[in-house]
């Protein structure tokens, strides 16, 4: 292939979230994959895009829901909405999401499978979407949190949820091992699944090659999970010492989503009106802090997602900070470190070799001006602008 082929964006700085600073200043792509990362343009290259601002890999959005608006109320409610609407309040949604420089979403939930149908549309370009790994119908049991329209009851039936999901086109499975903030249905501590349950949920999807993602905020719920061996625990806004224990030194990540919980336009805007929703809100607010502070001096690995707060990541990363990461920490909780704990490392969250030209630019180096992550310059998915 010759440098005629290939096309180049010049900076001030690229960004490796893995050494934790700048390497090099030309991003080298072609066919929407990274070539190399150099500090020259060749005489015949492409320069497509030339800016005096900073280069990063492209944001992953670790766990989301593509038609969910917390703010509008009843969680619940909005996964049963026909799905022509969904549809449409998704592509509003996504487009928010691509604005803010997440080229790649971990989609957690859906019903009717509109997540897989959105991440085809995706792949076929006829959605302006982040790339999106669907999980497929969420396995929750009956009067479990999380169900809207589906329940799924017992080993043989949470087993064969695990295949429909992977025939249909899953790339992970997702169960909700607690109860939730947005919902009264059981404690945030309280375990949804027996053990028997769990151990069939994670056997029979990494038997298929699927990883396991569950939301889980603490308690028994959390612990059983872990102990079970899922990959990862989303949300863990009230992960006790004993938990934290059990994942310390080991590989299953933790993945927060703070915003809903913390900002005025999330949960507390649209459910202001529900007593049990805003108590649970209240006790997640009161451990969420020492929860992740914890988790961060521990270095449990980490990633971040926005749980439908659509173009908010970058406040899911100076939330993080402000309870104790770095900088770099925070930017790889939603670069490298949220690819690895979606699956997805090989092919994004760093700018080398072999992976998707998926690009933020930014005006400033967030070493030193931090808020240039929440107004991109420009985006690119596959070597494309968006």
């Amino acid at each position: 292939m010759s440098d005629s082929d290939r096309q180049y964006i010049r900076a001030a700085g690229i960004y490796d979230p893995d050494v934790g600073g700048m390497d090099g200043t030309v991003l080298e792509f072609s066919d929407g994959t990274v070539c190399a990362v150099r500090d020259d343009v060749p005489q015949n290259g492409e320069l497509v895009f030339d800016t005096e601002g900073y280069v990063l890999p492209g944001l992953v959005d670790a766990h989301s829901h593509a038609s969910i608006r917390p703010g509008e109320g009843d969680q619940i409610a909005q996964m049963r909405a026909d799905p022509a609407e969904q549809a449409v309040r998704a592509a509003h949604n996504l487009r928010a999401d691509l604005d803010a420089g997440v080229t790649t979403m971990r989609l957690m939930a859906a019903e009717r499978y509109i997540d897989v149908t959105l991440a085809r549309l995706e792949r076929e370009g006829e959605l302006d979407a982040p790339r999106l790994l669907p999980s497929g119908v969420h396995l929750t049991p009956t009067g479990g949190h999380g169900k809207a329209l589906t329940a799924t009851d017992g080993p043989e039936q949470v087993r064969d949820r695990v295949r429909t999901n992977y025939d249909r086109g899953a790339h992970h499975s997702k169960y909700f091992a607690t109860g939730g903030v947005s919902s009264d249905a059981g404690g945030l501590d309280t375990p949804n699944y027996t053990r028997e349950e769990v151990e069939t949920i994670v056997a029979e999807s990494h038997r298929l090659g699927l990883h396991v993602a569950t939301h889980a905020h603490g308690g028994p719920g959390a612990t059983q999970a872990i102990d079970c061996g899922v990959d990862t625990i989303e949300h863990a806004a009230t992960l006790g010492p004993a938990a934290i224990d059990a994942l310390d030194g080991g590989d299953q990540f933790v993945v927060g989503t703070f915003s809903i919980l913390m900002n005025p336009e999330g949960i507390e805007k649209g459910d202001a009106d529900s007593h049990a929703i805003m108590e649970n809100v209240r006790d997640a607010r009161e451990t969420v802090r020492e929860t992740w502070t914890s988790l961060v001096d521990r270095d449990i690995p980490l990633a971040l997602g926005t749980d439908s707060m659509h173009g908010n990541l970058y406040e899911e990363m100076q939330l993080l900070r402000e309870f104790g990461a770095s900088t770099d920490q925070a930017i790889r909780a939603a670069t490298s470190d949220a690819a690895r704990a979606a699956h997805i490392d090989h092919r994004a969250g760093t700018l080398t070799r072999g992976k998707s030209a998926d690009v933020v630019v930014v005006a400033d180096d967030p070493h030193e001006t931090f808020e240039t992550l929440a107004d991109p310059v420009a985006v690119f998915k596959r070597g494309v602008r968006q």
